[in-house]
């Protein structure tokens, strides 16, 4: 499994949004899966911001830091908000946190292969 696919995996098994993009780097990140999610940010931490997009942010942070503003830039062309409740109420029943769990690791992930 890739790891956008591995991210939606924790998420369906009960992992909190951050938590499952986190785990899912784990390894490139260095860390065992529980250190990971113990290390991932906490949803809506900053400014009510989704939780999936915090994880993303944080593994560029530390991976590859010249590709956050390019992260962000892409997660508002998919979504246009980074906030948890309007991401909710803007996208509905068309779109749940699975979808940001798995989009978020696929951006950090394509991010770090340019």
């Amino acid at each position: 499994m890739g790891l956008e696919e591995n991210a939606r995996a924790y998420h369906k098994s009960g992992y909190n949004c951050a938590m499952s993009v986190y785990a899912a780097y784990a390894e490139k990140l260095g860390l065992s899966g529980e250190e990971a999610r113990k290390a991932a940010p906490l949803p809506r931490s900053e400014g009510g911001k989704c939780g999936a997009y915090l994880a993303g942010r944080k593994i560029l942070e530390q991976l590859k830091p010249e590709a956050v503003d390019e992260y962000e830039k892409r997660f508002l062309d998919i979504y246009g908000n980074t906030e948890c409740a309007k991401l909710i109420m803007m996208h509905g029943l068309k779109k749940n946190c699975n979808n940001y769990v798995g989009d978020a690791a696929r951006l950090a992930e394509d991010l770090l292969k340019e």
